[in-house]
């Protein structure tokens, strides 16, 4: 009876320090309340229902490069025309963080698993992202953004940070999380 006692308190100061208190791993970069304020209208191209942002700059899916933190406005539905998001401040309504993964097909996997000559990353790699439901758009403005960290091994892969947050979306939009300091 004493055994399990003791190991019970060790189970259980164990399970205690894996506790955090903020700042976790798996915390999002914003927070309900967050303001983003674009500086400087970005166009949605054609057909399309977002537009990419990678080191300060716009960019279409081609030229992402996603083992690199990137975001995106994330419009309603796609437009035929190419549309403009203008200058604006949008408060964050909710934050969620999913995971995203691009993995082989099982039959693929296998194949490669048994050595038959079958290439492969690995077995996939992962991206955590940042989706962020927008108020204050105009009825055609942007119902969210999202913000990616880079595609790793799962592993590797992390949520973004807001300082690569901040480097992503350049001078182009200015976040302000309420408690921090800085723009």
């Amino acid at each position: 009876m004493r055994i399990q006692a003791v190991v019970m308190a060790v189970l259980l100061l164990g399970l205690s320090a894996c506790q955090s208190v903020g700042g976790g791993y798996y915390d999002n970069p914003v927070a309900v309340g967050t303001e983003l304020e674009l500086l400087r209208a970005l166009r949605v191209p054609p057909g399309l229902a977002r537009v990419y942002l990678q080191g300060g700059e716009t960019t279409d899916y081609a030229g992402l490069d996603q083992y690199r933190p990137f975001c995106y406005f994330l419009m309603r539905n796609p437009a035929p025309t190419a549309r403009e998001i203008a200058p604006a401040v949008f408060r964050v309504r909710a934050v969620e963080l999913r995971e995203q993964d691009v993995r082989l097909p099982v039959p693929l996997r296998l194949a490669h698993r048994a050595g038959l000559g079958v290439g492969s990353d690995g077995p996939g790699v992962i991206a955590f992202e940042t989706h962020m439901l927008l108020d204050g758009a105009p009825p055609q403005g942007p119902e969210r953004l999202v913000c990616s960290g880079a595609f790793a091994p799962p592993l590797e892969a992390a949520p973004i940070r807001l300082d690569e947050m901040r480097e992503v979306l350049g001078e182009r939009v200015r976040v302000r999380v309420p408690g921090s300091t800085g723009s």
